[in-house]
């Protein structure tokens, strides 16, 4: 492979043009094709020689049916829309991966240019290379081509259907005789809102001549406007079948095409990542028709998405003040107060046209604020983050709201609801298995004096993201992840007391960790559902049903769950996740949660919502309130229910059997090991078929004792091995408290640390770092993930201190390119620097294999997502 350096790319038509160094090609001499536009006739035999979908070498045949086709045209800016040309069309049946490959007639000469196809069809779309080869002569000439534009969209009408419209022919035949012959004329089909011609021109209006020379098709209107570019031109046109002549400006097409994008967001290069803004083009004025102002959404990741902003989007006014074009948005984003959110008015594209207003929060403290523009000298972009240093967020004035008061016959469960708020997660990450970048959901405050919030781990999926969390539909303040349970359903935030003032919150009231703490069977419960702004939902239900979530295969899971208990309940509403459930007392007895039963092979995803005891969230909440680490440890095994008929076939004696009825007569069931990690040859560990009877001296009855651990105080556990009773001392595995520290982007990868704590992934090592997304189109995209890298150029990779040590043995001076770069000081022949790097990698089935990648430190340079002390968002980015 060699390096290709952009030359020149047409604003309309689907051609550009690439140079590269002919002394780079050591063991090649290629051909040239020659361009033969004129020989593309109806009727002709063509071969197309392509790599389609992705094969190495295709030819496809085929007979051009048409040389004068109607432009293909999408419904939005983001289809394929080429217009103000001819397309040739055969029913060649290229596909994707084709584009851009000659069109050869018999004799090998290119007569057009492969675009595109029509879809469920096996017609293929060839672009005529009338204006590929005067172009192409310009350049070699060393003149850019001037291209001239009426702000018009024009569509060639058969001679036929103009003349029973009205046309007065043979008036334009006397003063032009060529018509006599004609196929057809150029027809004006739309016009750019609010452009200098609007007024001039109108829809439906037929052009014949420009500048007193005929005008048959787009090619010849089109040489005439080239050669007015910045001027005005006349023009002789048919409207309502009266010959008349006017003259209109010819502005330049390259003025009105974008040059320069802001991108928000982190830097992954993963498409919806990054929030992509730009100028309105003429494409996408002409294609949406709307006018040439304000600025298009040309990427949408969830923070815009979250809040009514989608993609194809055109943003007219940020704070009520009008914007004309990217600068102008700039300018305006730039005095925004960090930490604060903003009011856009944004007009919608599709699904149905009409201007809305869409309120954002704080952009995140990691996101750079980067100005992408394409330097006209070397046809690079360049990139400069303009986002400044954001400072510490200081107290100004606390914050009040005013709970919904529930009526006097549920004034019990007054405190609960006062204790709920809403959440709002914004992912920074592709973190694991995250399907979604933005998260939302409820919960509930569990200490009022130190800010601690517990909710559903599906709201609040990853420590990598930022949190804001609303009082009351009323105010909203930002909060930190403090802990996820890597293997339970709950993650914990915190938030600054300080900032709320009054009674806007209350600790919700939870009964302690005795035996009556938990549900059972058969008890009666109400189901709490949250409606925020309004009164809630009361449903009076019963327990029908407790039993253990199967442990899932998510190649890796940030939903893991590991020996939890479910709660069902008898005739409740709809299912919905981070909802409650009480007693009839008024006290908060589990949380209604959610998760994610699917795997990464392509099938659905299945979310099922069930119940989850809150009393085992009070061990964590005591640590937090204690400005503690918190420290989990699992016997590293999944538990099962079995009944006491089947743990006697199992081999339990009748007397055990009895001791337990007797014991806990509430529980007709035992706990078995469905599954375990371990060999079995250390005895002290538990085996598959276990069933646990006591564990320090108790009697199991629920999983709970057996899931979780916060200390390594060493367990005894009594259990039934294959007929005879053991007394075991297992060994404790820690579980790592964040799943997930610091991200390093580079070459179009996100890698993240491995925490090895999955069940299905134990053909990879127990700890290492992972390759968790590819980008598209990046120097990384033949990659596909979650893989493990082992090795950098022969050097072991065990964590991403030495991932950041590798890159930064294998960077160059680019620092010294961009900044020529800025300053227009690169030409067309210098290159974007580069290094090739070998990377050993570990696939899913812990199959090693290496790979070689081709940096790009310009538009993909290497950075890092990590911790700071900047407030309660705590995480930056840092340029590696």
């Amino acid at each position: 492979s060699i390096r290709l350096m952009p030359w020149y790319y047409d604003p309309v038509l689907d051609f550009a043009f690439f140079r590269y160094n002919p002394t780079e090609l050591k063991r090649a001499t290629p051909l040239p094709i020659s361009l033969a536009p004129e020989k593309a006739v109806e009727g002709m035999e063509i071969r197309v020689i392509s790599c389609d979908s992705g094969e190495s070498i295709s030819v496809s045949s085929g007979t051009i049916a048409d040389t004068k086709r109607r432009q293909a045209t999408g419904s939005c800016c983001f289809d394929y829309h080429v217009f103000n040309t001819f397309h040739c069309v055969a029913a060649a049946g290229t596909r994707g991966g084709s584009s851009g490959a000659p069109v050869l007639d018999i004799e090998g000469d290119a007569v057009a240019l492969n675009v595109g196809g029509i879809h469920k069809t096996q017609q293929s779309l060839f672009l005529p290379l009338n204006r590929v080869v005067k172009t192409l002569n310009d350049l070699r000439l060393g003149n850019m081509p001037a291209r001239g534009t009426l702000q018009t969209t024009f569509q060639f009408e058969p001679t036929e259907v103009l003349v029973k419209a009205g046309l007065p022919l043979v008036d334009i035949c006397l003063e032009y005789p060529e018509y006599i012959d004609t196929r057809g004329m150029l027809k004006i089909t739309s016009i750019v809102p609010e452009s200098p011609v609007e007024c001039l021109l109108m829809v439906d209006d037929v052009v014949y001549a420009a500048d007193g020379k005929q005008v048959f098709d787009f090619e010849s209107l089109f040489d005439v406007l080239d050669c007015f570019v910045g001027e005005s031109v006349s023009l002789a046109i048919c409207r309502n079948s009266c010959l008349t002549t006017v003259t209109v400006p010819v502005h330049d097409l390259f003025a009105i095409t974008p040059t320069k994008l802001l991108r928000i967001g982190t830097g992954c290069c993963e498409r919806d990542t990054n929030i992509v803004l730009c100028d309105v083009s003429y494409l996408a004025a002409s294609s949406m028709h709307v006018p040439l102002s304000g600025v298009l959404v040309a990427e949408a990741n969830t923070l815009f998405t979250s809040a009514g902003i989608a993609r194809s989007s055109i943003i007219t006014h940020l704070n009520n003040r009008f914007i004309q074009n990217l600068d102008a948005f700039v300018e305006l984003l730039l005095g925004v107060e960090d930490g604060a959110g903003f009011m856009v008015q944004v007009l919608t594209t599709s699904g149905g046209r009409f201007s809305r207003i869409c309120v954002l929060p704080s952009i995140p403290a990691a996101y750079s604020y980067d100005i992408m523009q394409r330097r006209a000298n070397s046809g690079y972009w360049s990139m400069e983050n303009t986002r400044p240093t954001a400072l510490p967020k200081t107290l100004s004035t606390k914050l009040s709201a005013i709970p919904v008061s529930l009526q006097a016959s549920h004034a019990q469960f007054q405190k609960v609801h006062s204790s709920i708020v809403y959440i709002q997660f914004y992912g920074l990450a592709p973190v694991g298995n995250t399907f979604s970048w933005a998260s939302k959901g409820q919960g509930y405050v569990a200490s009022k004096e130190h800010g601690i919030i517990v909710c559903d781990k599906s709201a609040v999926p990853s420590y990598m993201g930022t949190v804001t969390v609303a009082i009351a539909n009323s105010v909203e303040v930002e909060a930190c992840v403090e802990y996820i349970d890597p293997i339970g359903c709950f993650a914990y935030l915190r938030y600054n007391p300080d900032e709320i003032a009054g009674n806007a919150l209350e600790e919700a009231p939870i009964i302690g960790t005795d035996g009556g703490a938990t549900l059972r069977v058969g008890d009666s419960a109400v189901y709490l559902v949250p409606n925020f702004g309004d009164t809630p939902i009361l449903c009076q239900t019963q327990v029908e049903m407790r039993s253990l979530v199967p442990l899932d295969d998510l190649d890796p899971n940030h939903e893991q769950v590991l020996n939890i208990e479910a709660i069902l309940l008898k005739d409740r509403p709809t299912p919905m996740s981070n909802s409650f459930i009480c007693d009839n007392d008024g006290f908060l007895r589990a949380m209604w949660v959610s998760h994610t039963n699917a795997s990464t092979g392509g099938g659905s995803n299945d979310r099922i919502c069930f119940g989850i005891d809150i009393q085992q969230t009070l061990s964590v909440i005591e640590k937090l309130k204690q400005q503690r680490s918190v420290h989990l440890y699992s016997l590293n095994v999944e538990f099962s229910r079995l009944s006491i008929l089947n743990a006697r076939m199992y081999g339990l004696s009748r007397q055990r059997a009895d001791e337990f009825s007797q014991a806990v007569p509430y529980v007709r069931s035992m706990f078995v090991v469905r599954r375990a990690p371990t060999s079995g040859s250390d005895l002290q560990d538990l085996h598959v078929n276990d069933i646990v009877l006591k564990a320090n001296g108790k009697w199991v009855d629920s999983v709970s004792s057996l899931a979780a651990f916060y200390d390594d105080s060493p367990v005894e556990l009594l259990v039934c091995r294959e007929g005879a009773e053991h007394t075991l001392r297992p060994k404790l595995m820690q579980i790592g408290d964040k799943t997930t520290s610091q991200v390093v982007y580079w070459a179009g990868m996100c890698i993240i640390d491995y925490d090895g704590f999955n069940y299905k992934q134990r053909k990879w090592p127990s700890s290492g770092i992972y390759i968790s997304r590819t980008g598209v189109s990046s120097p990384a995209s033949h990659i596909s993930w979650p893989q493990m890298i082992t090795h950098i150029n022969q050097v072991p990779i065990k964590n991403t201190s030495d991932l950041i040590a590798a890159i930064q043995n294998t960077q160059t001076d680019c620092q010294q390119f961009a900044g020529k770069l800025l300053k227009d000081q690169i030409s067309v022949s210098d290159y974007v620097p580069g290094v090739l790097v070998k990377i050993k990698l570990l696939n899913k089935s812990g199959v090693a294999y290496e790979t070689v990648i081709e940096t790009d430190e310009l538009y993909y340079p290497a950075s890092s997502i990590e911790h700071c002390n900047n407030g309660m968002s705590k995480w930056i980015r840092k340029v590696i």
